[in-house]
Order: structure tokens, then C-alpha cells, then sequence
């Protein structure tokens, strides 16, 4: 079942990699408030139908629902912050850091679930750091004024990476534990409750929209459900959570689609310390994969 999960966490890094590639255009006209209420609201609607063909959920208890409400939460806390830097930044940049939520999945792992890692294991998570690093600072305005150094959008994208773990990794251990339907609910749906809630006690703008936007966020949507499917899939194929470090290592590697298609469509140009970020950091997460496969 380890071919399965990789290729589900295949399409899965497609799916959110291509999703986060459009999400620049709509953050910009509706704002990334309502990009990220709307987009976890229609995915969840699209994921619904499927999510209830894999079985009849068991009643849910209060632990259950513990559960699921971190899993909402944090989903919501984690597309909020993902929109809001790519709304900030350039999708070159802050892709590759929203996407090395893998090895926040790892050290929770580690230092919550006790799970012991190899040495290749951490010498991978050391290169995943040092692409963090290298693709989160602008090199050449260091000490040209004070303050100006962080690159815009990635404060907010590291945010992003550490409540993707969360949410992964609660996730993954619903699914197995509660079941599958559930879990999307509050990973889709929930979340999106919590993010309109919000929105209306922070006073935010969450007045729908038509034309060309929600186009777009129809198929941000349509892509949002494949993704989430897809992880859902693989748990279901393999009944463990043994191959969550698969399948969430994998669709980190979105980074991949999203910067390709930012360099092709948008034109984004990179310093020579971003590329380097990037690579390194497509190969640290490509390693991690490997050595915990």
C-alpha cells in the first residue's frame, strides 16, 4: 500500500500546489480574509459527497470532538496565515516555506507522539531548516536599514507550515480513529464556520462575490477537495497512520507546482540565495520522504 500513498501524496502536492498558485490572483481582489472562508467553504461542499462513500462514521465522543474542533481550528488559523503571505509576498518565496510544514509534522511526532528518528532523518530536517532560512531572507537588504531584512510574507507562511502540521497530523490520526467523513467536515466545513464566526466578530468583509473570482475559486475549490481526498484515500487504502509521514512529506512537495507556475505565468524573478533556498529545501523534503518511507 506504500505505492498507493505515494502516488495520492502526488496528486495531493498537485492539487494544494495548484490551488496555491491561483490563490494569488483572488487574495488580491476579495482579500485574503475571504479567500480563505469561501475556498475551505466550497472545497468542503465538493468533498462532502465522496468523503460518504467510504463508510458510515461512528458516533463521535467528547474526545472525538476534541479533536475535531483542533482539527477546524488549526485548518482555518493555517489558511488564513497561507493567504495572507501569499497575498504579501511573491509565490517563489513564501511557497517553499508554507510547505516545509513537514518537518513540524516530524517534531511533533518526535517530542508528542515519542517517535525516535534516524540520523538520515535529522540530517535531512537540518537541510529543510537551512532552506527555510536561505528562502526567508532577503540577503541583499541586510543592514541596508534595520528591520527591512525579513522577506514579506514569510513570517506569516512559517505560521502557516507549524498549523499545517497540526492539522495534518490531527488529521490523519482522526481519520484512522474516527473515521473519514467527520474529519474532512471539520477539516472543510468546521473550519470554515470558525473563520466566519471570526469574521463577523472581527467586523471582517464577508460579503459574497461573483464573476471572474469566484470562477477561480470554483476551481481552487474543485482542487482544495481532490487534495484533501486524496489524504483521505490513502489512510483509507492503508488503515494506519503509518503512512501519514508519506503522504504528508509528499504534499509538501506542492512547493514544486506552485513555483513553477509562478515563474512561468507571473514572471516572479528570485535572488540567487532564494534558488539555492528552494533547492535545498525541494531536496531536504524529498529526503525526508525517502527515509521515512
Amino acid at each position: 500500500m506504500v505505492s498507493v500513498a505515494v502516488l495520492l501524496g502526488l496528486v495531493i502536492a498537485f492539487c494544494f500546489g495548484t490551488s496555491d498558485f491561483l490563490s494569488k490572483g483572488l487574495t488580491g481582489k476579495v482579500g485574503f480574509y475571504r479567500t480563505t472562508v469561501y475556498t475551505l467553504a466550497v472545497s468542503g461542499a465538493f468533498a462532502i459527497g465522496p468523503a460518504l462513500l467510504l463508510g458510515i462514521p461512528r458516533q463521535p465522543s467528547y474526545s472525538d470532538g476534541a479533536l475535531l474542533a483542533l482539527i477546524a481550528v488549526s485548518t482555518f488559523v493555517a489558511f488564513l496565515f497561507m493567504y495572507r503571505g501569499y497575498q504579501k509576498g511573491h509565490l517563489s518565496i513564501v511557497s517553499p516555506t508554507v510547505n516545509s510544514f513537514p518537518i513540524f509534522s516530524v517534531l511533533i511526532a518526535v517530542f508528542v507522539l515519542k517517535v525516535s528518528l534516524s540520523l538520515d532523518v535529522l540530517v535531512a530536517l537540518a537541510g529543510v531548516i537551512l532552506g527555510i532560512l536561505l528562502v526567508s531572507t532577503n540577503v541583499s537588504s541586510l543592514g541596508a536599514s534595520k528591520g527591512r531584512g525579513l522577506t514579506p510574507g514569510v513570517p506569516e507562511a512559517v505560521l502557516a507550515a507549524f498549523f499545517f502540521a497540526v492539522t495534518f497530523t490531527s488529521l490523519g490520526y482522526a481519520d484512522v480513529t474516527v473515521g473519514y467523513l467527520f474529519p474532512v467536515v471539520a477539516a472543510r466545513l468546521g473550519a470554515a464556520s470558525v473563520g466566519a464566526l471570526a469574521g463577523i466578530a472581527l467586523k471582517q468583509n464577508l460579503r459574497p462575490f461573483g464573476g471572474e473570482p469566484f470562477l477561480r475559486l470554483l476551481v481552487m475549490s474543485a482542487l482544495e477537495a481532490g487534495g484533501i481526498l486524496a489524504f483521505t484515500l490513502a489512510l483509507f487504502y492503508a488503515s494506519t497512520v503509518a503512512v501519514l509521514p508519506i503522504t504528508t512529506t509528499l504534499g509538501g512537495m506542492g512547493v514544486v507546482f506552485t513555483v513553477g507556475l509562478a515563474l512561468v505565468f507571473l514572471k516572479e524573478r528570485v535572488e540567487p540565495s532564494y534558488s539555492v533556498g528552494v533547492v535545498v529545501l525541494v531536496a531536504s523534503v524529498a529526503a525526508l520522504l525517502y527515509f521515512t518511507a
